[in-house]
């Protein structure tokens, strides 16, 4: 799956919460609405016209391992997935990496990563506190993660 980051719209405001009591993700406000879901571990992200637009899902931070990086530069923009016609009308979610990819903490910060916290690529803000990294062949990198814990 290949994705392209629109810097000259945004989706508006939204926040990723966490719930403790769940070990879950979820945004706010939540869009009543889909074309079809992209599986990272054991999340999804929501996709409508091509855009990726919000997450939710099991996330047990328990086995994080700890790290001390921070998020890379980036800038609010659109998070689109590259051919999204070809994934609409597919059963089930569209898997990001046929791995689950590793999670990490950063306990000082509250910003979580999954995947590659050291590589560098494009970033993009496309929710609030909530980045996506994609790589030169527009290949998945990482995604991190802000949330509100409630």
């Amino acid at each position: 799956m290949k994705f392209i980051v629109d810097y000259n719209d945004y989706c508006g405001l939204k926040c990723v919460i966490y719930r403790k009591d769940e070990y879950s993700l979820g945004t706010t406000p939540w869009v009543n609405g889909i074309d079809f879901d992209i599986a990272l571990n054991s999340l999804t992200l929501t996709v409508i016209d091509s855009i990726v637009v919000q997450l939710s899902g099991f996330c047990a931070l328990s086995n994080a391992q700890r790290m001390t990086d921070v998020p890379p530069i980036n800038k609010k923009g659109l998070l689109k997935v590259v051919d999204s016609e070809s994934y609409i009308g597919g059963t089930g979610s569209f898997r990001i990496h046929n791995m689950d990819m590793p999670i990490y903490l950063n306990s000082q910060t509250g910003w979580l990563c999954i995947g590659y916290p050291q590589k560098v690529g494009i970033a993009v803000e496309f929710i609030d506190d909530c980045i996506f990294v994609i790589g030169k062949k527009q290949e998945f990198i990482s995604l991190w993660i802000h949330p509100t814990f409630i």
